[in-house]
């Protein structure tokens, strides 16, 4: 794994070399008092594009060039806010035009990156200095609810790819002028923008001040997503455990933000990361933020108890059935026994085939289009279910445990400790089938164990259970109506 991922750099830094190569150091250079000079550079950097576009005018004895990439920019702009008025008005200064913002910058470094965000480059004859006009014409969706994070009560808005929109979601809940923004680029090539943002006197200085570190660390030759700034910024990139909790709801981020935490965000992703956070804080839903005080502590409790279902459930069925039958009520060891009767091998294999097929209905599920995914629920719950059972290579009893399982994963909010019950179910299983009971203890044990051990942006993870702290673990588990809290 590891010769694949050097190999993959390797090749990526000969991609590098080959684009540098091809642009010879045209971003050290400056530009100089002639138009036709500095576009001549400027396709020469572009030179691989077919989408990079120039444009000649001059009004009297005045000449203006332009360069852009045409797939990016609004083109009504170049016409009626550019041209035109730099033609009707020879005394105009481009850095005066009637457009919502222009820069002046001497380096093709800038004016390059400029380009790249969607601005056009202008040159005056005479000028040293190069005009970026703002003309940014990005696609982006419109903002709709989450399919990950749906919500029956409260707010159904969620992040879209841009950070401009998602920062607008924020500041329209969180209306303070301590919210502080911070823009950073991340990367060498290509770079890549992201949003770190807080509220200045809640969020802890440290805290703020490691992330940041974190992030000045990422150099990358490659494109930078979330799931490289997530392996960078988590304090344990091995572990199963998330660290960073990621969402795309508005309403949670304000939430979180409130009580502390710091958000970051992309350009190009709808997901949001907020840090730090608890194990427990995975299991607080969007809709607890709305929902009445005992029903979200109601809920809250009954996740966790999901929680240990789903991990434990399969393990703790193959320790009756392969060690400790007498464990098992009498009035179902019958119908037990029966079941397994004529199964021709043992639970472990039961177990992991039954684990299997649900991850394959899950899978498939996730993939196929809307219309048709409700379908395979169907097939796989009522045909395979019956079939499989009815050819016995697996008792009623382990389907009825395996359904169990699947349907507490699933009142599991996030979507990422819902994928780490997935992976931790199979060493159980195989661990519970060595040893028992006893080896559903160490199984929990070990996984205890490496919950306190872990840390997000250096706080406990586990806390408030480890240091253990009773008054913060009763805010955890339960709602407190705010008018008893204040």
């Amino acid at each position: 794994m590891n010769f694949f991922k050097k190999s993959t750099k390797n090749q990526t830094d000969e991609q590098v070399q080959s684009n540098e190569a091809s642009t010879p150091d045209i971003r050290s250079l400056q530009t100089t008092c002639h138009v036709e000079d500095n576009i001549e550079k400027l396709k020469t950097a572009f030179s691989s594009t077919q989408d990079f576009d120039t444009r000649y005018f001059s009004n009297g004895d005045q000449k203006y060039g332009m360069a852009f990439i045409k797939t990016i920019v609004k083109k009504d702009i170049i016409d009626h806010f550019l041209i035109e008025p730099l033609v009707i008005n020879s005394s105009l200064s481009p850095a005066n035009l009637p457009v919502a913002h222009v820069s002046a910058y001497t380096c093709f470094e800038d004016i390059i990156n400029n380009m790249l965000d969607g601005n056009i480059a202008l040159f005056k004859e005479g000028d040293t200095a190069c005009y970026l006009v703002e003309a940014a014409d990005f696609k982006t969706r419109s903002i709709e609810e989450p399919a990950s994070e749906q919500s029956i009560r409260g707010s159904h808005e969620g992040f879209v790819e841009k950070i401009e929109d998602n920062l607008n979601l924020i500041r329209k809940r969180v209306k303070t002028e301590n919210l502080v923004v911070k823009t950073k680029t991340l990367g060498s090539y290509p770079k890549a923008t992201a949003a770190l943002f807080y509220i200045n006197g809640k969020a802890d200085p440290e805290v703020i001040e490691k992330i940041e570190k974190k992030l000045d660390s990422i150099h990358l030759d490659t494109a930078i997503n979330t799931e490289v700034i997530q392996n960078y910024i988590e304090d344990s990139v091995y572990s199963p455990f998330p660290q960073i909790l990621n969402t795309e709801k508005p309403n949670r981020v304000a939430h979180h933000l409130s009580m502390g935490a710091v958000g970051l965000m992309t350009e190009g992703s709808s997901t949001v990361f907020l840090m730090p956070i608890t194990f427990f804080t995975f299991f607080h839903a969007a809709d607890d933020i709305e929902s009445r005080f005992y029903i979200s502590s109601f809920e809250r409790i009954l996740r966790l108890f999901a929680l240990f279902l789903a991990i434990t459930l399969p393990s703790f069925y193959i320790a009756l059935v392969s060690f400790d039958f007498e464990i098992i009520p009498l009035n179902l060891v019958a119908n037990v026994k029966g079941s397994l009767e004529n199964i021709p091998y043992s639970p472990l294999i039961e177990a992991l085939i039954m684990v299997v097929i649900l991850e394959l209905l899950k899978e498939s599920a996730i993939r196929l289009p809307s219309s048709v995914s409700p379908t395979i629920g169907v097939v796989g719950a009522l045909v395979i279910g019956t079939a499989i059972v009815q050819a016995n290579l697996v008792s009623n009893t382990m389907l009825i445990v395996i359904a169990i399982t699947a349907i507490s994963a699933f009142t599991i909010p996030n979507q990422e400790v819902a994928q780490m019950i997935r992976i931790l179910n199979f060493p159980l299983i195989i661990i519970t089938y060595i040893f028992g009971l006893v080896g559903i203890a160490i199984g929990f044990t070990l996984i205890i164990y490496h919950l306190c051990e872990l840390e997000s942006m250096g706080k406990p993870y586990l806390a408030p259970v480890a240091p253990f702290n009773f008054k913060s673990l009763s805010k955890m588990l339960f709602k407190i109506p705010f008018k008893k809290e204040s």
